[in-house]
């Protein structure tokens, strides 16, 4: 098995202030193609730190993998740091230069000179235009050693680097299958079903717990295994089947839109503490429009009433925050939208406003189907911060929609 490391590169992630997602998409992409990823790291646009550093990977790996640092400006040094590392020559192509200043004009009123330096290409390697942006793509091969130049924007890195594996050979490919889970801790789904799990040691098992994701079992092995992961991912599923939301790349959004739109159906969102997250991350599905219709983010008690019709004694005597509340706002956004089902939230996300009744992390969720006036709601207390109670919400949320309507097909299928 080849060995490959990733090098991300730029300021703004060594500083924090954007999320490294790109190595996260390099590094599976290329587990498919049998490469081990041995280390990730994340550098500062820094020759003094780059040089090293490149010249370090390719001693230790096979394939290097670098991620950003292709802009046109003073800071972006990820092609001067390989040409010094690599002692590889930079040259400038005058037919690529001619179209990435053609395509810069699309985004300049005024194109700066600078945008030239994105035409340097390194002697020998092979070039992939981008198809988004303006800085291309390279492989460049150094005799039984390959790095990978991809640049930084993951909508641009991604159909580049799509076109870029045509290049590498596959070196015993792995096999993998994932299951994804909600409403079981990962200590209890281990424990209580380690004997499937753990039944083949040469098949590699990881597990990953996510506040926006739940609970995820990776099961990894040489393509030979395939029959023999596929067994173990089947026995699995036979005993779990209650808490898994999806199999393999999907995320639950992605399955949820997919039961709606085969089914025909339509959905309706009523969000208070999540504050428009749930159709925020609803809508990043292509195509979402054809099940998705709106949602009203009625954040104060007045919008509660006034567009969902809530009722004042349903405030008054139970509170926002209740099964009362969410079941009406459920119905009232679903009739509001003309919504086969509906999605309503109501909570307590902190870091202030808990009560020794009502703690911070206090959230009900109800989904509703129209059709049948049915309801399925329920009350969490999630732990965490701002961010993780309003994400495991929307999570929740999801999946409740995810579980009523399964209940509604086993209704129908007896």
């Amino acid at each position: 098995m080849k060995n490959a490391i990733i090098l991300a590169i730029g300021n703004e992630l060594v500083e924090g202030i954007i999320v490294d997602t790109n190595s996260k998409y390099v590094a599976n992409k290329l587990l498919d193609y049998g490469f081990k990823i041995i280390a990730i790291k994340t550098l500062p646009d820094d020759l003094e730190i780059l040089v090293p550093e490149i010249k370090e990977s390719l001693d230790k790996a096979d394939l290097v993998v670098t991620t950003g640092g292709l802009g046109p400006t003073n800071d972006d040094l990820t092609r001067e740091a390989i040409s010094l590392a690599t002692g590889k020559k930079l040259i400038y192509n005058e037919k690529l230069g001619e179209k990435i200043l053609k395509k810069a004009e699309e985004y300049y009123k005024e194109v700066p000179e600078n945008v030239k330096r994105q035409g340097y290409i390194f002697e020998g390697a092979i070039v992939i235009e981008n198809p988004v942006g303006t800085a291309p793509g390279q492989l460049l091969k150094l005799g039984n050693k390959t790095i990978i130049i991809l640049p930084g924007p993951p909508t641009e890195l991604q159909p580049i680097f799509q076109k870029i594996l045509k290049y590498l050979e596959k070196d015993n490919p792995i096999y993998v299958r994932r299951i994804k889970t909600i409403g079981i801790p990962e200590a209890v789904l281990v424990e209580k079903y380690k004997k499937i799990i753990y039944s083949r040691p040469d098949i590699t098992v990881a597990t990953m717990a996510s506040y926006k994701s739940g609970v995820e079992l990776r099961f990894s092995g040489k393509y030979s295994l395939k029959n023999e992961i596929d067994k173990i991912v089947q026995k699995l599923l036979e005993k779990i089947s209650e808490y898994v939301y999806a199999i393999d790349e999907k995320n639950i959004e992605e399955v949820l839109f997919e039961k709606l739109k085969m089914l025909g159906k339509t959905v309706s969102f009523a969000e208070s503490c999540t504050g428009g997250l749930v159709s925020s991350i609803f809508v990043n599905v292509p195509g979402i429009s054809k099940v998705f219709k709106g949602a009203i983010v009625a954040y104060s008690n007045e919008i509660k009433e006034k567009i969902l019709n809530v009722k004042k004694e349903t405030l008054q005597q139970f509170g926002a925050v209740s099964k009362e509340c969410v079941m009406e706002m459920a119905k009232g956004v679903s009739s509001l939208f003309s919504t086969d089902y509906s999605i309503a939230i109501s909570g307590i996300a902190g870091p202030t406003g808990g009560s020794k009744e009502k703690p911070v992390g206090t959230v009900w969720i109800c989904a509703y189907k129209l059709e049948s006036n049915e309801y399925l709601y329920e009350k969490f207390l999630f732990k965490g911060n701002r961010e993780i109670i309003r994400y495991k919400a929307v999570l929740h949320s999801f999946n409740l929609l995810r579980r009523l309507i399964h209940e509604e097909k086993k209704k129908n299928n007896n």
